[in-house]
C-alpha cells in the first residue's frame, strides 16, 4: 500500500455513547489510527468534551435527527424495552423502519445525517486526500453513504463492518427480505473488505462479498489478572438486553428452583443481579418462580457499574441463540464477561453453539448449553459446582486463562488479521 494512508470513519455509535457498539468502534478506530498518517471520525455523538480521541485523529459530529435521538431525550439509553417491542403494531413499525428507503429517511441517523455524511465525506476525500473509508452497521446509513462515496471515488478502499446481519433469520426485522438480499448484495459487492464479529456471521456475509475477515471484539488497554472478591452472597449476574423471545433466562430459574427443592442450594445464599433495560422481564420471571426476594434489579446503569456487577459475580449469564442456519451470534457483552474473569454460563435458545462453546472451553472460563429441557441437569451441575466452591472459600472464582485471553483477545491480537489484510503492520512510512 502506498503512503501516506488516511482513513475516514463513519461511526454513528462512538464514545461517550453507551453500549458495546460504541466500544467496538472506538477500539477499531484507535488501533487503525495508530498505524496511519491521519484519520477523521464522523459520529452522531454530541459530547465533544468527552470524546475518546485516538492519536492522529480529528472527530467531527454529524447531528442525527432520528427516532433514536428522540428516545434518548426520554430514556437513559435510547432503547425500546422488549415488552413494548413484542406487540404486533410495534413489530410492524420496526420492520418498516429497518427497510429501505425508510431506514435512510427515518432509521438511525435519518436523512439529514445521511446527506451530511455524503457532503462532508465528499469534501474530506477531496481536501484531506482520504485513501480508506470505514463504515459500521448499525446503522445502514453509514454503509449506504460509504457505498455512494465509493462509487464516486473508486480509488478509495472501503471496509464495511458488521456487528449483526442486515437480514437476520431470527429477528426477521425487515420487509421483503428476498428483495433486500439482492439489494444488499449489490451494495456490498462494491466494498473492498467486509469485517464481522464471528465466523458464523462471516459465513453469511460471503453471500455479499467473498472478502470477509472475522474481527472479534477485543480488550483494550493493559491486561490485569482478575482478583477474586469476598462475597456474602452467591451472585448470578446478567447485564444486557433480552431481544424478544430470542434470549431465554428461564432455564436458569428452573435449574435454581430444582436445586432449592433438592436442598442442594440455600435460597438465602443466592442473589440474581440484573442490569439493563428489560427489568420487567426479569421481575415477571422472578414473580412466576417466587424468587422476588433473591432478584436484585439495578435497571439501566453506567458502564462502570455494569463492569462492577460482572466482576462481583460468581457466575455471569450469557444469553444468545443458535440454529442449523446461523451460529456465532456473539453478544457484545461476552468480551466484558471474559475480562471480568468470573465463570460464564451460556444458555442458547434452540441448540448449542459450537463457536461459543469452543471459545469458553479454550479460555477455561465456562460452558454453554441449549435452553432445551434435557440440558437442565447440566446447567444445575454447573451452578452447583460454583456454589460449592463459593461456600468453601467465601469468594468468587476467576478461572479465565489470562495467557489465552491476552493471546486471542487483546486489541493487537484481534486486529492483526485486518491490519495484515490492509498492509498496515508495521506503520507505513
Amino acid at each position: 500500500m502506498g503512503s501516506p494512508t488516511r482513513f475516514l470513519f463513519f461511526l454513528y455509535y462512538y464514545p461517550p455513547a453507551m453500549g458495546t457498539a460504541a466500544k467496538r468502534n472506538f477500539r477499531i478506530a484507535d488501533a487503525i489510527a495508530g498505524k496511519v498518517s491521519s484519520a477523521i471520525i464522523f459520529t452522531s455523538s454530541v459530547l465533544p468534551g468527552n470524546f475518546l480521541q485516538p492519536a492522529n485523529t480529528v472527530i467531527r459530529t454529524i447531528r442525527a435527527y432520528d427516532y433514536r435521538s428522540l428516545l434518548r431525550s426520554k430514556t437513559k439509553d435510547g432503547a425500546i424495552p422488549e415488552t413494548i417491542k413484542s406487540n404486533a403494531p410495534t413489530q410492524w413499525a420496526v420492520r418498516m423502519i429497518n427497510s429501505f428507503p425508510l431506514n435512510i429517511i427515518l432509521g438511525e441517523g435519518g436523512l439529514i445525517y445521511f446527506l451530511n455524511l455524503l457532503r462532508q465525506g465528499r469534501r474530506a476525500i477531496k481536501e484531506d486526500h482520504i485513501t480508506h473509508l470505514y463504515s459500521s452497521y448499525r446503522p445502514f446509513a453509514d454503509h449506504y453513504a460509504a457505498y455512494w462515496l465509493k462509487k464516486r471515488n473508486p480509488q478509495v478502499i472501503w471496509i464495511a463492518d458488521f456487528r449483526d446481519l442486515m437480514i437476520d433469520p431470527y429477528y426477521m426485522h425487515i420487509q421483503s427480505p428476498g428483495a433486500h438480499q439482492a439489494f444488499f448484495k449489490k451494495i456490498f459487492s462494491k466494498a473492498d473488505l467486509l469485517t464481522t464479529v464471528s465466523d458464523g456471521l462471516a459465513k453469511h456475509l460471503r453471500e455479499y462479498n467473498g472478502n470477509v475477515v472475522t474481527l472479534r471484539n477485543g480488550i483494550s488497554g493493559e491486561f490485569q489478572s482478575a482478583v477474586p472478591s469476598v462475597l456474602p452472597f452467591f451472585i448470578i449476574a446478567y447485564t444486557g438486553s433480552m431481544f424478544l423471545d430470542k434470549r431465554n433466562a428461564e432455564p436458569l430459574f428452573k435449574a435454581l428452583q430444582e436445586l432449592f427443592q433438592e436442598t442442594e442450594l440455600d435460597p438465602a445464599d443466592i442473589r440474581i443481579a440484573y442490569a439493563g433495560k428489560d427489568s420487567r422481564y426479569w421481575i415477571a420471571l422472578a414473580d412466576r418462580f417466587r424468587f422476588e426476594s433473591i432478584l436484585e434489579d439495578h435497571g439501566i446503569v453506567h458502564a462502570d457499574v455494569a463492569k462492577h456487577i460482572q466482576q462481583q459475580a460468581c457466575i455471569n449469564i450469557l444469553l444468545t441463540i443458535s440454529s442449523d442456519h446461523l451460529q456465532g451470534v456473539l453478544t457484545g457483552k461476552m468480551i466484558e464477561y471474559f475480562e471480568s474473569g468470573s465463570p460464564v454460563l451460556g444458555i442458547v435458545v434452540g441448540r448449542n453453539d459450537t463457536e461459543l462453546q469452543n471459545m469458553l472451553h479454550e479460555l477455561e472460563i465456562g460452558a454453554c448449553f441449549s435452553d432445551q429441557p434435557d440440558e437442565i441437569e447440566a446447567i444445575k451441575a454447573f451452578i452447583l459446582n460454583e456454589y460449592k466452591l463459593w461456600k468453601s472459600t467465601g469468594t468468587n472464582r476467576k478461572p479465565v486463562n489470562t495467557d489465552i485471553l491476552r493471546q486471542k483477545y487483546s486489541t493487537d491480537a484481534v486486529m492483526k488479521p485486518l491490519l495484515e489484510k490492509l498492509n498496515l503492520s508495521p506503520l507505513n512510512p
